[in-house]
């Protein structure tokens, strides 16, 4: 089963100050561990999206001066519609409001981009520009990649994929009649949790059920998995 990234907690990458900086050699590694962390978390939260057709991602470190943090950012896009895209950063804040005393934040905003017309950019240039931008989303810094995926699915106004996204936390029932069901997580957070669950857990009722009436009770060996899992064994 794949870990579920996220990064690590408050205090942990900087050295001496609160600050992550690389004036000192542990300094500095703790800086590059915080990169790394960075670019772990928007690397699954990529594998997320990608379940629901956001299949585009670009990620890219800044390790910046020695001073600062640095950042990683990530753009998210379905690649039927190139010109919208979600845009998410790590990093340390130089205004300290994240709730964080080494001042990390996630920030995410919708982007509208159009394509450059310039046969004559250099090699490697990104063939897009920013149009338009949206307001900025202060995320909480320690959601994990599974919850960052659906934050940034509501920022893009997709609330239906953002919910499908919250409810591969869950273990999976493996119907004999029915497949794979999704089982969201059974800790209630607000009423849009509960509704999850209410669908979720009738429709593994309604399987089970069925399952009953399978001759012999051939149940037997069938494991539980996440979903998540289940997923990534389908993609192999």
């Amino acid at each position: 089963m794949t870990k579920i990234k996220s990064l690590a907690p408050d205090g942990s990458y900087s050295c001496g100050d609160q600050s992550i900086n690389g004036y000192s050699q542990t300094g500095q590694e703790l800086k590059e561990q915080f990169l790394c962390d960075a670019r772990a978390l928007l690397k699954q939260t990529s594998e997320f999206l990608t379940q629901l057709g956001w299949m585009e991602c670009e990620i890219r470190i800044n390790p910046a001066g020695v001073a600062v943090s640095g950042d990683v950012y990530a753009e998210f896009w379905r690649p039927a519609d190139p010109l919208n895209i979600v845009y998410c950063t790590i990093g340390a804040s130089a205004i300290p409001f994240g709730g964080r005393k080494d001042d990390v934040i996630i920030m995410a905003r919708q982007h509208q981009r159009e394509a450059q017309h310039n046969s004559g950019r250099k090699t490697g240039k990104a063939p897009y520009r920013t149009k338009n931008m949206g307001p900025n989303h202060f995320i909480d810094p320690g959601m994990n990649g599974q919850f960052l995926a659906a934050e940034l699915l509501v920022i893009a106004g997709q609330e239906e994929d953002a919910d499908a996204v919250r409810l591969m936390q869950g273990v999976s029932y493996h119907s004999r009649t029915a497949g794979v069901l999704p089982l969201p997580s059974l800790v209630m957070r607000n009423r849009s949790d509960a509704e999850l669950a209410q669908v979720a857990v009738g429709a593994v009722m309604a399987a089970a059920a069925a399952d009953v009436s399978v001759p012999n009770g051939e149940l037997t060996g069938v494991r539980q998995m996440t979903l998540f899992e289940a997923l990534q064994i389908q993609d192999v």
